[in-house]
């Protein structure tokens, strides 16, 4: 005869989902549920982020900061001011004193650019410059796919101070 498992927070009946972290049984209202890919474009995802299902008490105590701090700097991300190399007239006097981030296997040119632009938020810049994106077409039997990478040096700049930064499609 099988256990009746109750939710961790409610006490309801029939709590199918278990918390990633404290291995407690939850109801689906009660549960909160983050994709596969909810912390993507951290470098490195701490294990506690790596579960896909969280009781309440869990996600309000440990997650819920750092999801809301991730989404943040998402947010920030798609507002960072970029060059590519070839705007590098208009880039020609900034110092580039940091190491370029590097990136590789992207899906797009646009993914590779958000990863590097989340780095940059991630280490209070706001510009990226000098730009490169270069793709490369794998083909495994009959699949053929084209993955991107590229590198950008991350500074700070006055948004002001310099005008036709380059506008991603």
């Amino acid at each position: 005869m099988s256990e009746i498992e109750f939710c961790k927070t409610c006490r309801k009946p029939k709590a199918p989902f278990v918390c990633g972290l404290c291995e407690c049984h939850t109801c689906k209202s009660c549960a909160h549920f983050l994709g596969e890919d909810s912390f993507s474009y951290l470098r490195v995802i701490p294990q506690d982020l790596k579960h896909t299902i969280y009781c309440g008490q869990c996600f309000a105590e440990k997650i819920s900061d750092t999801y809301n701090e991730y989404q943040d700097n998402l947010e920030k991300a798609k507002n960072i001011i970029i060059y590519s190399k070839d705007q590098s007239k208009l880039t020609r006097f900034l110092k580039r004193k940091q190491d370029p981030y590097v990136v590789e296997n992207c899906e797009d040119e646009n993914e590779a650019i958000m990863r590097m632009s989340f780095f940059a938020v991630q280490e209070n810049y706001n510009a990226l410059i000098d730009i490169v994106i270069k793709n490369k077409k794998i083909i495994v039997g009959s699949h053929k796919k084209t993955v991107y990478s590229g590198t950008a040096v991350p500074i700070t700049i006055d948004p002001d101070s310099i005008r036709g930064h380059y506008e991603p499609p």
